[in-house]
């Protein structure tokens, strides 16, 4: 019985150990651990079956692990193995799992983790929970998200469930093939008929979620719009009188198809882009898509703000995304951002895309103190003091509105339309010749609308796609470290089963989650959290109780 080494042995007991100590689900350290939470530790260690075995011996005195041949049996049955496919489109392989069967899996996992006791015809239950079901590395789009559920204590998170993993590139044609050949007929089977349980009967409904830009345009097929759910153009996004009045959510899927309908496919595609109200395709979705991307917006409202102040920095007053002079700006700000604050902003990243991440842009536009010497205040060492006084208003409205988008307070609609409103205008008329993006647009137009109609007046973190981002770190990882080398398909399997296993109720249970609690107005210190105090009302609903 022998470790690769005795680094590994010191590192992978007292992480182990903590593992332990730091869940009081497992009790007593000296008690016997059932399959699931041994399959649990074996994830969230990230070991292997040599390790697992030797691991096993060697706390044998203190931790009664199952046998390695029994944990794998037990992975394999909820991580459905036996019902995993391979599919291939062009000699694209990819790997997938029945939609109908892993949602009903998992419903039974959840009601069984929460209840003991499946609900049927003579014990009705109603339980409301949240759930992802997701097809990674093509699209991210097959979503069910509600609030998580309280039931007997027990606090339940989802975590990302795969669909399938597949080798595509995200264009119209293989969005069609995914969803004629994965998602349709049995999406559509599900929402008519609903879920048969173990014992009982389970109602589904079907939302789209976790788009970015690109494919909710896609899948819309309003490619050419500034966001596919309102039919303002570019020109009038820029009019301060039109942006005063506001811009509604004035159509949905069902009016995009019938835009389409109306005439042959070949006398649409002949109109010019105002004719045909920006539709570039049929949608290829027949349910309606929340339209939400809170990450995204973060990300690419940070783009535009960096792009703004590369333009004041460089003197250049005309929106040009390819300018030398600007470009070279860019690059003298996040120089100086990195040197005094060892913030790296927009370098392409080992792991694939760049360093722009979710937590990074965080640090940049979430004000803690306006006396620190943060982003904010670094950025106002390079840019021309006439502009300081605009940029630090962007800086706090914008910020607090992202902070606001992205959590799951209850929001004071009214109070965001008001804020959202006064900062758009006020771009518009301090920076004339600056664009703004089509995220920026949906973000300040429609934030108010998408929070109180999508998601019950509650801030859209329910409905983030920074999990599933985040998920690409895993699947090099397992990629990497975890899967068979000598076929593609097998190394996709391998990371998929690891995936789903991650991402079971049952193992979810062991993980520690924080509540959150209602704002407190107690220790305010920026005037950016003044701003987002204000938006709020869970603070109000607290003080009511």
């Amino acid at each position: 019985m022998m470790l690769y080494s005795q680094t590994e042995y010191d590192f992978t007991t007292t992480k182990f150990c903590k593992e332990i100590i730091a869940m009081e689900s497992f009790g007593p350290v000296c008690n016997k651990l059932t399959s699931d939470k041994a399959a649990f530790l074996m994830d969230s260690l990230e070991i292997g079956k040599k390790k697992y075995i030797d691991l096993r011996r060697l706390l044998l005195s203190d931790v009664q692990l199952p046998g390695y041949n029994r944990l794998a049996t037990h992975r394999s049955q909820i991580c459905l193995t036996s019902d995993i496919f391979s599919v291939d489109r062009e000699h694209r392989v990819g790997i997938a799992v029945s939609y109908k069967k892993l949602l009903t899996h998992t419903v039974n996992r959840i009601l069984t983790a929460s209840a003991n006791e499946i609900p049927s015809a003579s014990n009705p239950k109603r339980y409301e929970f949240q759930m992802d079901l997701t097809v990674l590395a093509l699209t991210q789009f097959i979503s069910r998200r509600l609030t998580p559920i309280y039931q007997q204590k027990i606090l339940f998170y989802s975590d990302l469930r795969l669909v399938a993993i597949l080798a595509l590139q995200e264009n119209e044609d293989n969005i069609r093939y995914l969803m004629d050949t994965l998602i349709n007929k049995e999406s559509t089977e599900i929402t008519v008929k609903g879920l048969e349980l173990t014992s009982g009967f389970c109602e589904v409904e079907i939302q789209r979620s976790q788009l970015d830009g690109k494919m909710a345009k896609i899948i819309s097929g309003a490619g050419g719009a500034c966001y596919q759910f309102c039919t303002a153009t570019f020109k009038q996004i820029h009019d301060p009188d039109i942006v005063k009045d506001g811009f509604p959510i004035n159509r949905s899927i069902t009016d995009l198809k019938v835009i389409f309908d109306e005439v042959n496919e070949e006398e649409f595609l002949s109109l010019s882009s105002d004719n045909r109200f920006n539709v570039t395709h049929r949608p290829i979705s027949d349910l309606e898509i929340i339209p939400s991307s809170p990450l995204h917006a973060y990300l690419r409202c940070f783009g535009w703000f960096l792009h703004l102040i590369s333009h004041l920095h460089a003197g250049v007053f005309k929106w040009s995304p390819t300018s030398k002079r600007v470009s070279d700006a860019k690059t003298f700000v996040t120089r100086l951002i990195k040197d005094n604050l060892n913030i790296i902003i927009d370098i392409p990243s080992t792991q694939g895309g760049t360093t722009t991440t979710g937590n990074v842009v965080r640090r940049c536009l979430i004000r803690k103190n306006d006396n620190d010497q943060d982003f904010l205040y670094w950025v106002l060492t390079v840019i021309p003091s006439e502009f300081k006084s605009h940029i630090i208003e962007i800086h706090t409205c914008l910020g607090a509105i992202l902070r606001v988008y992205n959590s799951c307070r209850r929001v004071d609609t009214e109070e965001l339309a008001l804020v959202c409103s006064n900062i758009y205008q006020s771009i518009l008329y301090a920076f004339p010749w600056a664009n703004v993006s089509p995220t920026l647009h949906k973000l300040l137009a429609h934030a108010p609308e998408i929070i109180s109609t999508f998601n019950d007046g509650h801030g859209l973190e329910n409905l983030s796609e920074e999990g599933l981002e985040a998920s690409n770190e895993y699947i090099r990882r397992y990629r990497d470290r975890f899967a068979r080398k000598f076929s593609f398909e097998e190394n996709l399997k391998d990371v998929f089963v690891r995936l789903i296993s991650h991402s079971d109720p049952m193992l979810l249970m062991n993980r520690k989650f924080s509540i959150p609690k209602p704002p407190s107005s107690q220790g305010l210190r920026s005037s950016q959290d003044i701003l987002v105090n204000t938006l709020i009302r869970d603070h109000e609903d607290h003080n009511d109780d």
